[in-house]
Protein backbone atom coordinates (compact mmCIF):
# COMPACT_ATOMS: atom_id res chain seq x y z
CA UNK A 1 0.00 0.00 0.00
CA UNK A 2 1.57 3.43 -0.65
CA UNK A 3 1.16 6.32 0.57
CA UNK A 4 3.08 9.45 -1.15
CA UNK A 5 6.58 7.70 -1.29
CA UNK A 6 6.31 5.47 1.31
CA UNK A 7 5.31 2.05 0.93
CA UNK A 8 3.49 -0.42 3.83
CA UNK A 9 3.53 -4.16 3.07
CA UNK A 10 1.41 -6.73 4.93
CA UNK A 11 3.33 -9.50 5.06
CA UNK A 12 6.64 -11.91 6.60
CA UNK A 13 9.56 -10.41 6.55
CA UNK A 14 11.67 -13.42 6.50
CA UNK A 15 9.91 -13.91 2.85
CA UNK A 16 9.33 -10.01 1.91
CA UNK A 17 13.34 -8.91 2.10
CA UNK A 18 14.06 -11.51 -0.19
CA UNK A 19 12.05 -10.20 -2.69
CA UNK A 20 13.17 -6.15 -2.35
CA UNK A 21 15.86 -4.46 -4.35
CA UNK A 22 19.86 -5.13 -3.24
CA UNK A 23 21.55 -1.65 -2.11
CA UNK A 24 18.61 0.44 -2.10
CA UNK A 25 18.31 1.69 1.16
CA UNK A 26 20.42 4.26 3.66
CA UNK A 27 19.30 2.82 6.78
CA UNK A 28 17.42 -0.37 8.08
CA UNK A 29 15.86 1.02 11.32
CA UNK A 30 13.94 -1.07 13.55
CA UNK A 31 11.93 -2.78 16.91
CA UNK A 32 11.54 -6.37 16.32
CA UNK A 33 10.26 -8.89 18.58
CA UNK A 34 12.84 -9.55 21.63
CA UNK A 35 11.59 -13.00 21.95
CA UNK A 36 11.37 -12.31 26.05
CA UNK A 37 7.95 -13.24 26.43
CA UNK A 38 7.31 -15.41 28.96
CA UNK A 39 4.03 -16.31 31.57
CA UNK A 40 4.19 -14.45 35.04
CA UNK A 41 1.88 -13.44 37.63
CA UNK A 42 1.39 -10.04 37.01
CA UNK A 43 -1.76 -10.01 35.88
CA UNK A 44 -2.51 -10.41 39.96
CA UNK A 45 -0.79 -7.52 39.96
CA UNK A 46 -2.94 -5.07 37.62
CA UNK A 47 -0.52 -5.61 34.56
CA UNK A 48 0.61 -8.13 31.99
CA UNK A 49 4.38 -7.78 32.58
CA UNK A 50 6.51 -9.10 29.91
CA UNK A 51 3.54 -11.35 28.58
CA UNK A 52 4.06 -9.36 24.89
CA UNK A 53 1.88 -11.83 23.23
CA UNK A 54 2.47 -15.09 20.88
CA UNK A 55 4.31 -12.56 18.27
CA UNK A 56 7.33 -11.91 20.49
CA UNK A 57 7.70 -15.87 21.57
CA UNK A 58 10.24 -18.08 19.54
CA UNK A 59 11.25 -15.55 17.03
CA UNK A 60 14.31 -15.62 15.40
CA UNK A 61 16.55 -12.55 16.23
CA UNK A 62 19.39 -13.17 13.77
CA UNK A 63 18.37 -14.78 10.65
CA UNK A 64 16.02 -11.64 8.77
CA UNK A 65 19.48 -9.76 9.12
CA UNK A 66 21.04 -12.23 6.61
CA UNK A 67 18.64 -11.00 4.23
CA UNK A 68 18.52 -7.22 5.42
CA UNK A 69 22.00 -6.65 4.63
CA UNK A 70 22.25 -7.31 1.06
CA UNK A 71 19.54 -4.57 0.99
CA UNK A 72 21.74 -2.03 2.62
CA UNK A 73 24.03 0.09 0.33
CA UNK A 74 27.42 0.82 1.14
CA UNK A 75 28.24 3.02 3.86
CA UNK A 76 24.44 2.30 5.10
CA UNK A 77 23.73 1.77 8.48
CA UNK A 78 21.56 -0.56 11.19
CA UNK A 79 19.45 0.37 14.19
CA UNK A 80 18.08 -2.58 15.98
CA UNK A 81 16.51 -1.94 19.27
CA UNK A 82 16.16 -5.06 21.35
CA UNK A 83 16.74 -6.57 25.15
CA UNK A 84 20.19 -5.67 26.83
CA UNK A 85 20.91 -9.48 27.01
CA UNK A 86 19.97 -10.59 23.29
CA UNK A 87 22.40 -6.88 21.82
CA UNK A 88 25.66 -8.95 21.67
CA UNK A 89 24.81 -11.91 20.03
CA UNK A 90 22.82 -9.54 17.32
CA UNK A 91 26.14 -7.33 16.75
CA UNK A 92 28.25 -10.32 16.82
CA UNK A 93 25.83 -11.97 14.25
CA UNK A 94 25.98 -8.57 12.26
CA UNK A 95 29.79 -8.53 12.65
CA UNK A 96 30.18 -12.39 11.12
CA UNK A 97 28.34 -10.89 7.95
CA UNK A 98 30.59 -7.96 7.27
CA UNK A 99 28.26 -5.48 9.50
CA UNK A 100 30.83 -2.80 11.44
CA UNK A 101 30.01 -2.16 15.44
CA UNK A 102 29.85 1.49 15.94
CA UNK A 103 27.81 1.99 19.15
CA UNK A 104 25.55 0.66 21.55
CA UNK A 105 22.64 3.00 21.91
CA UNK A 106 20.82 3.71 25.80
CA UNK A 107 16.68 5.13 25.23
CA UNK A 108 16.62 6.22 29.15
CA UNK A 109 12.97 6.34 29.89
CA UNK A 110 12.01 9.32 32.14
CA UNK A 111 8.63 7.79 33.55
CA UNK A 112 9.72 3.94 33.72
CA UNK A 113 7.30 1.38 34.83
CA UNK A 114 7.61 0.43 38.18
CA UNK A 115 8.13 -3.48 38.80
CA UNK A 116 9.15 -5.41 41.89
CA UNK A 117 10.65 -2.34 43.32
CA UNK A 118 10.85 -3.83 46.24
CA UNK A 119 13.41 -6.70 45.74
CA UNK A 120 15.15 -5.30 41.91
CA UNK A 121 16.38 -2.15 39.90
CA UNK A 122 13.94 -0.24 38.07
CA UNK A 123 14.42 -0.94 34.70
CA UNK A 124 14.56 2.69 33.40
CA UNK A 125 16.18 2.35 30.11
CA UNK A 126 16.01 0.17 26.59
CA UNK A 127 19.24 -0.18 23.93
CA UNK A 128 19.88 -0.31 20.55
CA UNK A 129 23.21 -1.55 18.67
CA UNK A 130 24.60 0.64 15.77
CA UNK A 131 26.17 -1.54 12.82
CA UNK A 132 27.52 0.23 9.32
CA UNK A 133 28.05 -1.51 6.25
CA UNK A 134 31.47 -0.50 5.27
CA UNK A 135 32.79 0.81 1.86
CA UNK A 136 31.24 4.46 1.87
CA UNK A 137 31.02 7.35 4.70
CA UNK A 138 28.17 6.76 7.06
CA UNK A 139 25.82 9.64 8.21
CA UNK A 140 26.12 10.68 11.52
CA UNK A 141 24.48 13.80 11.86
CA UNK A 142 25.38 15.02 15.58
CA UNK A 143 24.27 18.43 15.42
CA UNK A 144 25.48 21.90 15.94
CA UNK A 145 24.05 22.02 19.42
CA UNK A 146 26.38 19.43 20.66
CA UNK A 147 30.09 19.65 21.03
CA UNK A 148 30.37 15.84 21.53
CA UNK A 149 27.16 13.64 21.37
CA UNK A 150 26.82 11.04 23.88
CA UNK A 151 24.86 7.57 22.80
CA UNK A 152 21.77 8.29 24.96
CA UNK A 153 18.47 9.81 24.55
CA UNK A 154 16.18 10.87 26.86
CA UNK A 155 12.34 10.53 27.12
CA UNK A 156 9.06 9.61 28.73
CA UNK A 157 7.03 6.31 27.68
CA UNK A 158 5.18 6.62 24.31
CA UNK A 159 2.07 8.87 25.43
CA UNK A 160 -1.61 8.08 24.82
CA UNK A 161 -2.08 10.95 21.79
CA UNK A 162 0.14 9.23 19.71
CA UNK A 163 -1.66 5.31 19.75
CA UNK A 164 -4.42 4.12 17.98
CA UNK A 165 -7.12 2.14 19.46
CA UNK A 166 -5.46 0.51 22.72
CA UNK A 167 -1.73 0.86 20.33
CA UNK A 168 0.94 -1.49 20.54
CA UNK A 169 2.68 -3.08 23.67
CA UNK A 170 5.71 -2.05 22.91
CA UNK A 171 5.06 0.60 20.57
CA UNK A 172 8.46 3.91 20.85
CA UNK A 173 7.57 7.53 21.35
CA UNK A 174 7.71 9.18 17.98
CA UNK A 175 10.04 11.92 19.61
CA UNK A 176 12.90 9.29 20.28
CA UNK A 177 12.20 7.63 16.49
CA UNK A 178 12.74 11.19 15.35
CA UNK A 179 15.62 12.19 17.26
CA UNK A 180 17.45 8.78 16.03
CA UNK A 181 16.30 9.01 12.41
CA UNK A 182 17.32 13.10 12.33
CA UNK A 183 21.31 11.58 13.29
CA UNK A 184 21.54 8.49 11.04
CA UNK A 185 20.00 9.80 7.76
CA UNK A 186 19.20 12.59 5.86
CA UNK A 187 16.41 14.09 3.83
CA UNK A 188 15.22 12.23 0.49
CA UNK A 189 17.13 8.80 2.34
CA UNK A 190 15.32 5.32 2.14
CA UNK A 191 14.49 3.90 5.15
CA UNK A 192 13.45 0.64 5.94
CA UNK A 193 11.23 -1.02 8.84
CA UNK A 194 11.03 -4.71 8.49
CA UNK A 195 8.78 -5.09 11.62
CA UNK A 196 7.02 -2.12 11.34
CA UNK A 197 4.32 -2.31 14.07
CA UNK A 198 1.98 0.21 14.32
CA UNK A 199 4.10 2.68 12.28
CA UNK A 200 5.99 4.71 14.41
CA UNK A 201 9.09 4.68 11.67
CA UNK A 202 7.13 5.44 8.89
CA UNK A 203 5.40 8.51 10.36
CA UNK A 204 8.56 9.71 11.39
CA UNK A 205 10.13 9.22 7.78
CA UNK A 206 7.10 11.29 6.72
CA UNK A 207 7.47 14.48 8.79
CA UNK A 208 11.49 14.12 8.38
CA UNK A 209 10.99 14.16 4.72
CA UNK A 210 12.65 10.24 4.59
CA UNK A 211 11.56 8.12 1.86
CA UNK A 212 10.13 4.88 4.15
CA UNK A 213 9.08 1.07 3.28
CA UNK A 214 7.34 -0.95 6.00
CA UNK A 215 6.68 -4.27 6.70
CA UNK A 216 3.81 -6.07 9.72
CA UNK A 217 3.27 -9.43 9.54
CA UNK A 218 0.27 -9.05 12.15
CA UNK A 219 -2.89 -7.54 10.49
CA UNK A 220 -3.96 -5.37 13.41
CA UNK A 221 -1.04 -3.22 13.65
CA UNK A 222 -1.00 -3.55 9.99
CA UNK A 223 -3.78 -1.50 10.23
CA UNK A 224 -2.64 0.92 12.75
CA UNK A 225 0.43 1.94 10.61
CA UNK A 226 -1.63 2.19 7.58
CA UNK A 227 -4.37 4.49 9.52
CA UNK A 228 -1.78 6.52 11.30
CA UNK A 229 0.47 7.16 8.28
CA UNK A 230 -2.79 8.00 6.52
CA UNK A 231 -3.39 10.16 9.07
CA UNK A 232 -0.69 12.26 7.82
CA UNK A 233 -1.68 12.81 4.19
CA UNK A 234 -5.07 14.30 5.15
Amino acid sequence: MKFGKHELILGDSFEVLKTLEKESFDLVFTDPPYNIARDNNFTTMGRAGIDFGEWDRGFDLLSWIDSAFPLLRKGGSMLIFNDWKNLGEIARHGEGLGLEIKDLIRWKKSNPMPRNIERRYVTDFEMLVWLVKPGAKWTFNKGIAHKYRRPELVSSLTPRSEKIGKGHITQKPLGIISELLEIHSNKGDKILDPFMGSGTTMVSCSRLERVGTGIEKEFEFFEMSKERVGNEFL
